[in-house]
């Protein structure tokens, strides 16, 4: 499967829908992984080891200081760092007032009062001149400002060491406010040569220059000078160069709503045939002066996949061909004839997201073919190739290897939060480790090696596709060892407890085979005591001894039970019943899909209308798995199929009832109601028992009325009704909706 790698595509919002990796055939796994920026980006920023570091405050977090963000409030954490600095100048000496006392006073109501028109007055020194300098810059007078920072920076050494940076980084916003680049990048330069002298650097400005200067060079329409500078802002921690790097791309498509550089969305769609060519040969001209550019030509290239998009999910309702970002890009580095290509197999990946599979293997030969990236186009490759095993033993590589490698591994204390959630995210988009679990999960299924394909799975946050193959590949007894095996943990502070979640997928297991004593250890709490209860309902419903009447009533209360706490002791996690989702949605049958080798694509016309088309699945099921899947199949593979489990139970209780009796109606009735709408057929036929035993009732009549069940409780019906409530007020589980 290729992706999309045009201009022009739509974006998913919405979706709140089952998650499998290997639904749709297992297309996935032929397809491209889905590309974060955020993740790519740091990686490359992993390269740069500046030596500055930012000084973040939870203050500075919420609301930079005054000066650094032109915000006319004073804020406190800059306030704090004045204020100290002071004191330490006092301390050492460095500052010597008649009467420091007084000093400190002024000092402070000079802060207090920075934006006022009449200055206080505050004792000669470099901290007056800085006030005087922030007063005016705040006032939009710019060359006092100027004047007042210079002439701070005219003092000697020795007079000037707690604000020497605070100048030079302000003379460099100066200069982006009054669009002199070229000073703005050069006071950003001295700012962090200052802080290597030895000046006082309190609020960590050496390090924000970075992204400042940056930003002064792409206005200076120098990428190549900005892109090393935006890249070390991100390795010093600031998550903001992750948008600013953006403003690097030369094609990068405006998104609506979101900072943009450049013409905006609805300005291109205003702009005319030749308005549009112009553009498109602007942006070529700066495409082929970016692959000159190492640093630039591996930017232009992870940004081209991670905007990516499989053609299926966001079909362009264009007019006009969009640009192939792809395609163009490749052609550009082609012609550019480069001695030397770093990343070269992401430009493999370019390659493949195009179709392009030879050329990704040529880009592939061309890298070093040792990293994450390259292991796992590697198991792409091969697996397009046939060569299962290889496939596998490359994309086990590749995770080992997204595991460990520096590049994917967060720094301490830089936005760790961030790339975990580029890794395992939560919500309908795969990121990069689920993808990567993913395909080796289906590459280890595809081979018959099941455990392994569910530990892969389970490991790699795919819990609906582990689920599928914990209850429908593995044996019962693959299963149960695999769960004893895992690792005794307390529950996660947050989230779901996925051990305890597999232990529970297996006690229903074990219900549904009716291993009932083996089943209750599993059960998650109180439904191990719900099952202690529907198990001596199905024994004393057998056991001869008894009357047939309370026979009839074992066999009804299980009934009951089954009907009303099914989901919970013996629904399947995924399909047919998806106790995952509390059965609210209809999911996609894999054993299906992988039994026929074939699965539905669902597709809609200009009006509306639903088509479906069968395709051959990519991701071939081994005799070995199709053998298992008919072993493990779920009776009745049927949704919500413990409802004809119910209502079988409940015929059986009919069956030792007297005809015309309204307990009898009343069982059958309800046996109706479970089952009319998941198997009709057997609706029909309990249906006719009612006609045929039950014609004299009040219940029956009502049926013969309506031709069909009604929605009407007899003595036995509000009996188990009331004992059910009372249960559950003693137990007091959380209930399923189903």
């Amino acid at each position: 499967m290729a992706t999309l790698c045009l201009l022009g595509r739509l974006h998913a919002t919405g979706y709140y829908g089952p998650d499998f990796y290997l639904d749709a055939g297992g297309k996935n796994v032929d397809g491209s992984p889905e590309f974060y920026w955020g993740l790519e980006v740091r990686r490359l920023a992993k390269e740069f080891r500046p030596t500055e570091k930012r000084v973040v405050s939870e203050k500075a977090e919420q609301k930079s200081d005054e000066e650094t963000s032109d915000n006319s409030n004073v804020t406190q954490a800059t306030e704090d760092a004045d204020l100290k600095d002071f004191d330490a100048a006092l301390k050492e000496g460095r500052i010597k007032p008649p009467d420091p006392t007084k000093a400190k006073e002024q000092h402070k109501l000079a802060r207090e009062t920075i934006t006022s028109t009449s200055p206080t007055a505050e004792f000669d020194s470099e901290f007056a001149d800085y006030h005087r300098g922030a007063g005016a810059f705040l006032n939009k007078d710019w060359e006092e400002a100027r004047k007042a920072w210079e002439d701070l920076l005219k003092r000697p050494e020795q007079d000037r060491h707690y604000r020497t940076v605070w100048a030079a980084f302000m003379l460099g916003k100066l200069g982006l406010k009054t669009n002199d680049y070229q000073s703005a990048s050069q006071w950003f330069e001295r700012t962090r040569e200052f802080a290597k002298a030895g000046f006082a650097d309190s609020l960590g400005l050496a390090a924000e220059s970075y992204g400042w200067e940056g930003r002064a060079e792409w206005k200076q329409e120098h990428p190549e000078k900005a892109a090393p500078l935006f890249l070390t802002q991100l390795a010093l921690g600031d998550p903001s160069a992750v948008v600013s790097l953006k403003a690097l791309v030369p094609d990068r498509e405006p998104v609506e709503g979101m900072l943009n550089y450049g013409a905006e969305a609805n300005e291109r769609s205003a702009w005319n045939d030749e308005q549009k060519k112009e553009e498109e040969q602007k942006e070529v001209s700066k495409l082929e002066s970016a692959a000159q550019d190492p640093l630039l030509r591996r930017l232009v290239t992870v940004h081209i996949l991670a905007t990516a998009t499989s053609p299926d999910l966001y079909p362009s309702d264009s007019e006009a061909a969009p640009v192939n970002r792809c395609a163009r890009w490749l052609n550009i580095i082609d012609q550019a004839k480069l001695a030397r290509i770093e990343d070269a197999e992401y430009l493999a990946w370019v390659a493949y997201n195009n179709g392009d599979y030879k050329g990704a293997a040529h880009w592939l030969e061309l890298s070093k073919g040792d990293n994450p990236a390259a292991l796992w186009l590697r198991a792409k490759l091969q697996r397009r190739a046939g060569k299962l095993a290889e496939a596998a033993k490359s994309m086990a590589e590749a995770v080992e290897s997204l595991g460990s490698a520096p590049a994917y591994t967060p720094t301490e204390g830089t936005d760790e939060k961030w790339t975990e959630y580029d890794y395992f995210p939560e919500g309908p988009d795969w990121g990069w480790g689920q993808s990567a679990h993913g395909d080796l999960g289906g590459l280890r299924l595809a081979r018959g090696d099941f455990v392994q394909a569910l530990d892969t799975l389970f490991k790699g946050h795919l819990w609906n596709d582990a689920a599928f193959v914990a209850e429908r590949v593995l044996t019962t007894k693959e299963l149960k060892e695999y769960v004893e095996a895992l690792p005794a943990t307390p529950p996660p502070k947050e989230g779901e407890d996925y051990n305890a979640k597999l232990r529970y997928l297996l006690g229903r297991r074990l219900v549904r085979e009716q291993r009932y004593a083996d089943a209750g250890p599993y059960m998650s709490p109180p439904y191990d005591k719900v099952l202690e209860k529907y198990v001596k309902a199905l024994k004393d419903g057998g056991n001869e001894k008894l009357s047939k009447t309370d026979r009839a009533h074992a066999w009804f209360t299980a009934a009951w039970l089954a009907r009303y706490d099914g989901m919970e002791l013996m629904g399947t996690e995924v399909a047919p019943d998806a106790f995952v989702d509390s059965g609210a949605f209809d999911f996609p049958d894999l054993a299906k899909q992988r039994r026929s080798g074939f699965y539905q694509q669902v597709s809609y016309d200009k009006d509306g209308n639903e088509k479906k088309k069968s395709i051959p699945i990519a991701l071939k099921a081994s005799q070995k798995e199709i053998q298992r899947l008919a072993a493990n199949k779920i009776e009745p593979d049927i949704r919500f199929h413990y409802r004809l489990i119910a209502g079988a139970l409940a015929i059986k209780a009919a069956a030792l009832l007297p005809d015309n009796s309204e307990e009898l109606a009343d069982v059958v009735n309800q046996a109706g109601l479970w089952v009319k709408d998941r198997d009709e057929k057997i609706g029909n036929r309990y249906y006719q028992i009612i006609d045929h035993r039950c014609a004299k009732t009040k219940i029956g009549q009502a049926d013969a009325a309506k031709h069909w069940f009604v929605d009407q409780s007899g003595p036995w019906s509000t009996a188990e009704e009331e004992a059910y409530r009372a249960l559950h007020k003693e137990l007091e589980p959380e209930r399923s909706s189903e």
